[in-house]
């Protein structure tokens, strides 16, 4: 059977097809061969009985008459009847009468049947009647060997025939499973070359409208349904191998992108920290190795957060993508700027010696100190430097860079705008920023200061017009801090918004009490750092202090530096316009110094100009600082503006602006910044003086 399963399916066919067939021409040869044996016995049957029928009526009267040779003589006219063998007439007590052997066929028993077989041959027993009485018995035998041998006859005839049909039905079943087979069989090959190739474009040929027509019809309705799926695949797979490729080079360009950001700066476009630092350790081990010198820069922008502050972070950033395209055009390809943060710049240059780290540096300061012009607004920076060279600096990264921040910082304290090389006592000067910048949150906090007043000097009335409120720093451990020490740091801490806030506060509160004591002419002047105007609640802040102190508005004037008023805003004018609206007035502090243009002065709500000290120092000694101060105080007019001269110590300098008709005068010729005691005795003075 499992054979069976194994052959092909023409063969499986053929073999059905010739099992069947020859089973069924075995069956239908063999009921023939029954049929014919049956029915030539029935026919010997038959004519034995009519022959005995005869001979019995022939007998009645040689039985009658027992007439034996009569008798004989009837049964051998049986000698022309073919296939007899025995005749035997028995008298009416079945004795034998006479018989007929032309065989010599041994006369049997009489059976007790009427038909049979005897010894091989068959017989028939009748009666012999005579008025319903039977007189004697006729027994005829027959010979069945001729009926064997037609037997054969028939059955080799017959097995001829089933070899004929069984050839005819193998040539009928070969053609047969060759019409059932030979679409199948296409069919199978189809699928199988399909397979192969993978060609959904071939088609099964339909050769019939049966159910294999319909097969083959089906198979290709599928075959067509599977190529449209195995097109829309396709499809499928280029569109996901071009997104999968799409995909790959952006993550291929965002992994160059985070590698770039996390190396260099996303603004400016320069190395960062991590970059600086893997840069000068391995800058460190060549030098090592080379027996050189490297030097290490800190750069940092002053005041750079005014800009940020005025003109918003977008106008900072733009400032700070020039400038670093500045230094980078100062520099060699071999060394390296980065930018740290913030406004913070860091150099490495290597093999390099003081002097041409000093050169270098002297460069970067004078780039930095060239105006930016950014849509309009003519912008100038400068910048505080401190340089470090390794080996005589430090041994190490870290420390190099430590002792070029701290030389960076000394060069703040020293007046910003130039450069520091480091030396070992700038550690202390570090140690002590630190030390004070603690302090100072926790003087905020405790709200540890003192306001003195300077009072200012009307030229033509020689009487005190006006007071400058500044801070000042008592400390219990160290005394007296020096403004020029703790406000930078107060600025770059971030804290010089809380300070000026208490300072107005104090003031207010203060000179009100000697405006109600000295008369109401006295006006309240306040230093105000830029940092207010990033807050857009600047204005409500300000009528708050006014309401809450009960000081007036017209009464007090704003100082806000000349750096910080030199760049147009919209929100700035917006938020000097509101301040104006509180009847306060607004001034420009230390100016000439910046780069303000006439247009930008006009659109302000300016109400006068205080010309910078280091103008009003030189006069009689620097004759460009005595045109300067001139040119401001016309301007300053012809802008109906007043104009106020800060720093005036000597007679001379106030000989100069008064005969230049500034309107009001402040410095030490007259008096320094007092606490409110000393102030109200000098206002006692003057009054005495007044009215004698």
């Amino acid at each position: 059977m499992s054979i069976f399963k194994r052959l092909p399916l023409q063969r499986k066919l053929m073999s059905m097809l010739l099992l069947i067939s020859s089973t069924v021409l075995t069956l239908a040869t063999a009921g023939f061969a029954l049929h014919d044996w049956y029915d030539s016995r029935l026919q010997a049957t038959e004519n034995l009985r009519s022959q005995a029928d005869i001979i019995s009526t022939n007998s009645i009267a040689a039985l009658t008459f027992g007439d034996a040779e009569s008798a004989r003589v009837t049964l051998e006219s049986l000698d022309n009847v073919q296939d007899i063998v025995l005749a035997v007439l028995y008298d009416a007590d079945k004795k034998l009468f006479a018989k007929y052997a032309p065989g010599n066929f041994p006369v049997p028993t009489l059976p007790t049947s009427s038909e049979g077989e005897i010894d091989g041959a068959l017989y028939v027993l009748r009666p012999v009647m005579m008025d319903h009485d039977a007189i004697g018995y006729t027994l005829l035998l027959s010979d069945l060997g001729s009926l064997t041998t037609r037997q054969a006859d028939q059955i080799g005839i017959a097995f001829i025939v089933f070899l004929l049909s069984l050839i005819v039905a193998l040539l009928l079943s070969s053609v047969a499973q060759l019409i059932i087979t030979r679409p199948i069989t296409e069919l199978a090959m189809t699928v199988r070359k399909i397979t192969r190739t993978r060609n959904y474009q071939l088609r099964v040929r339909n050769r019939s409208e049966d159910e294999i027509g319909s097969l083959a019809t089906d198979f290709n309705l599928m075959i067509e349904q599977i190529q449209a799926r195995d097109n829309q695949l396709e499809q499928a797979r280029q569109l996901l191998e071009e997104k999968v490729k799409d995909r790959t080079a952006e993550l291929l360009l965002l992994t160059q992108q985070l590698e770039h950001q996390a190396f260099h700066d996303s603004l400016t476009g320069l190395p960062n920290r991590a970059t600086f630092d893997n840069n000068l350790n391995t800058a460190i081990h060549y030098a090592q190795r080379s027996n050189e010198q490297l030097a290490v820069m800190f750069l940092d922008l002053d005041r750079f957060k005014d800009i940020n502050d005025t003109l918003g972070h977008e106008m900072g950033d733009r400032l700070l993508v020039e400038l670093s395209a500045r230094l980078q055009h100062c520099l060699r390809s071999s060394d390296t700027l980065a930018r740290l943060g913030g406004d913070e710049f860091a150099v490495l240059t290597n093999n390099t010696s003081q002097n041409r780290a000093a050169d270098i540096a002297t460069k970067l300061i004078r780039t930095i100190q060239t105006p930016v012009d950014i849509d309009g607004f003519n912008l100038q920076v400068t910048t505080s430097l401190g340089i470090s060279i390794y080996p005589a600096d430090g041994d190490d990264a870290t420390t190099i860079v430590k002792h070029a921040d701290t030389a960076m910082y000394y060069s703040k304290a020293a007046g910003r705008n130039q450069f520091s090389f480091f030396a070992k006592e700038m550690n202390i000067r570090s140690e002590r920023r630190i030390h004070l910048a603690q302090k100072l949150r926790q003087a905020i906090e405790e709200q540890r200061f003192e306001v003195y007043y300077q009072p200012k000097w009307c030229i033509r009335r020689n009487v005190i017009v006006g007071l400058e409120a500044l801070i000042r720093w008592f400390d219990a451990d160290e005394g007296a801090i020096p403004p020029d020490e703790f406000i930078p740091l107060a600025e770059d801490q971030g804290l010089i918004g809380l300070v000026d806030q208490w300072v107005i506060k104090k003031a207010c509160a203060d000179i009100l009490q000697v405006r109600q004591q000295f008369g109401e002419h006295i006006q309240l002047s306040v230093n105000f750092s830029p940092a207010h105007f990033i807050r857009r609640d600047l204005y409500k802040r300000i009528a708050e202090i006014l309401t809450e102190t009960g000081f007036p508005g017209e009464s007090l004037e704003l100082e806000i530096t000349e750096t910080f008023m030199a760049t147009e805003n919209e929100q700035l004018l917006e938020q000097l316009n509101q301040i104006r609206s509180l009847g306060v007035e607004i001034s420009i502090d230390d100016f000439g110094i910046a780069y303000s243009s006439l247009s930008r002065l006009k659109r302000l709500p300016l109400n006068t100009l205080k010309i910078d000290r280091s103008f009003i120092r030189d006069i009689g000694s620097d004759r460009d600082d005595e045109v300067i101060v001139k040119t401001i105080i016309d301007m300053a007019h012809n802008l109906n503006l007043k104009v106020v001269a800060e720093g005036v110590e000597t007679r001379e300098q106030l000989a100069f602006v008064r005969h230049h008709n500034c309107d009001q005068v402040q410095g030490f010729l007259f008096s320094p910044p007092v606490p409110l005691e000393q102030l109200i005795c000098l206002m006692e003075q003057q009054e005495s003086l007044v009215q004698a």
